[in-house]
C-alpha cells in the first residue's frame, strides 16, 4: 500500500470539505436573509430570528480564507447590516450602519465582474433610507442641526440621492448653517430634482443673506430663465436687482414679466421704481398710475407717485430761487410750476396715508407738502402722528 499517496489524497479531500463548509456558510446567510426579508412584513417575531441567524453565518464566512473575498458573502453582510441598522433605534445603531458601509465598500472592490450590482443597489438604499428616516425623527421635532446631520451621513451611502440632499439643505437652512445649505442646495443644480424651482428659489435667499448680491441675483436668473413659468423667481430676480442698485438693468426684465402676467400690481410698481432711477420721471408716473388702476388700494404705489410729484415739484422750486434777482418774472412763473406740482402730489399724499396711517414715509411726505405751504396747523397734526408711532 501506497501510505504517501494516501496522506495526500486525505489532504485533499479535507481542504474541499473546509471550502465547502464556508460556501455554505454563505449560502446559509443568504437563505436565512432573504426569509426574513419575506417575512418581516407579515410576521416580524419570525423574521428577526431568521436575520440574526444570518448575521452569524455571514459573520464566520467573510473571517474565513477561503470566503473573506467573495464578493456575494460581503454583499449579503452589508445588506444584513442594514437591515440591522435600521431595525435598532439605540446608540448601537451608529455601529452596526458603519459596518454596513465598510461591508458595502468592499463588496463593491470585490465584485468585479459585476454580479453584485442588484444587492449593492439594495444595500445602498437601505442605509441611505434608514438615514432618511432617523433625519425626519429630528426635523419632526425641530431639531435641525441634529436632521441635517443624519440627512447629510446618508449622502455618505448615496451621494447622487436627491431626496436626502434637499431634506439636508432644507434643514441646514432652518438650522441658519446658511454655508452647509448653500453646499447642498448647490449640489442639486446640475439634477432633475422635482423640486428645483424650489432649490433656486432658497439658494438665492440664502447669498442675500450671506450678503452675495451678485450671486443671489444671479442664481435667481438662472432659475428664472429654466423656469419661464415661475413668477417667485422672476420676481425675486427683479426685486434683488432694485434693491442692490441695478435699476435700469433690470427695466427690460420687468416689462417682460409685465406681459406676462398683466393683472399683476407689482410689476408696474417696480418699473416705476426704475424708470425713477434711470431719471425718466414721466414714464415712472405712468408705471406708478398703472399700478394704482390695477389695484385702487395699493398704498405703497400712492407714496412713491406722491413722492415722485413731490420731488418733481421741490427740483423746479429750487431752480426758481436759484434764479437771479433781474429775472422776477422767470422766477414767478417757474415758482408757480413748482406750486402746481406740489398740489397735483397732494391727494396722492393724502391717499397714501389714508390708506396706511401707520406709514412713517407717507406721513413724513405729507408733511413736506405742508412745510412747503407753510401750514403750522397741519405740520403740528402730523408730527402728533408721527409720535404716536
Amino acid at each position: 500500500m501506497n501510505t504517501k499517496s494516501l496522506l495526500f489524497a486525505l489532504a485533499i479531500t479535507g481542504m474541499s470539505i473546509s471550502a465547502f463548509a464556508q460556501k455554505s456558510a454563505v449560502n446559509s446567510a443568504k437563505s436565512d436573509y432573504e426569509s426574513y426579508s419575506t417575512l418581516r412584513g407579515a410576521s416580524p417575531q419570525l423574521a428577526v430570528p431568521k436575520l440574526k441567524s444570518a448575521k452569524e453565518s455571514i459573520d464566520k464566512a467573510v473571517l474565513h480564507e477561503k470566503t473573506k473575498a467573495d464578493p456575494t458573502a460581503w454583499a449579503y453582510r452589508a445588506l444584513i447590516y442594514a437591515d440591522l441598522a435600521v431595525a435598532d433605534s439605540t446608540s448601537a445603531s451608529e455601529q452596526l450602519s458603519a459596518e454596513a458601509l465598510t461591508s458595502l465598500n468592499k463588496a463593491k472592490e470585490l465584485d468585479n465582474g459585476g454580479t453584485q450590482k442588484e444587492n449593492l443597489q439594495r444595500a445602498t438604499a437601505l442605509l441611505s433610507q434608514g438615514q432618511l428616516v432617523k433625519g425626519k425623527n429630528f426635523y419632526d421635532k425641530q431639531q435641525f442641526a441634529e436632521a441635517y446631520k443624519e440627512f447629510n451621513k446618508g449622502l455618505q451611502y448615496n451621494p447622487g440621492d436627491t431626496t436626502l440632499n434637499y431634506a439636508a439643505a432644507i434643514s441646514a437652512m432652518y438650522a441658519k448653517d446658511n454655508a452647509a445649505a448653500i453646499e447642498r442646495f448647490k449640489a442639486l443644480l446640475p439634477t432633475n430634482y422635482s423640486s428645483l424651482e424650489n432649490v433656486y428659489s432658497n439658494l438665492s435667499v440664502l447669498y442675500m443673506q450671506q450678503g452675495d448680491t451678485t450671486n443671489a441675483i444671479k442664481i435667481a436668473g438662472e432659475g428664472a430663465a429654466k423656469f419661464p413659468k415661475s413668477s417667485d423667481l422672476a420676481t425675486r430676480e427683479i426685486e434683488l436687482s432694485l434693491m442692490s442698485g441695478k435699476q435700469k438693468e433690470v427695466i427690460t426684465k420687468i416689462n417682460e414679466q409685465a406681459a406676462k402676467e398683466p393683472n399683476n400690481k407689482l410689476y408696474p410698481f417696480y418699473l416705476g421704481i426704475a424708470y425713477n432711477a434711470a431719471n425718466d420721471n414721466a414714464k415712472a408716473e405712468e408705471a406708478y398710475k398703472k399700478a394704482i388702476a390695477l389695484d385702487p388700494n395699493y398704498s405703497d404705489a400712492y407714496i412713491n407717485l406722491g413722492g415722485l410729484i413731490m420731488n418733481n415739484g421741490i427740483e423746479i422750486y429750487n431752480k426758481a430761487n436759484k434764479l437771479p434777482s433781474n429775472k422776477q418774472a422767470e422766477y414767478a412763473s417757474t415758482m408757480k410750476k413748482a406750486q402746481a406740482e406740489f398740489d397735483r402730489a397732494l391727494p396722492f399724499l393724502e391717499k397714501s396715508v389714508e390708506l396706511n396711517p401707520k406709514s412713517e414715509l407717507a406721513l413724513k411726505n405729507l408733511k413736506t407738502y405742508y412745510t412747503i405751504k407753510n401750514n403750522k396747523a397741519k405740520i403740528d397734526e402730523i408730527d402728533a402722528k408721527i409720535k404716536a408711532l
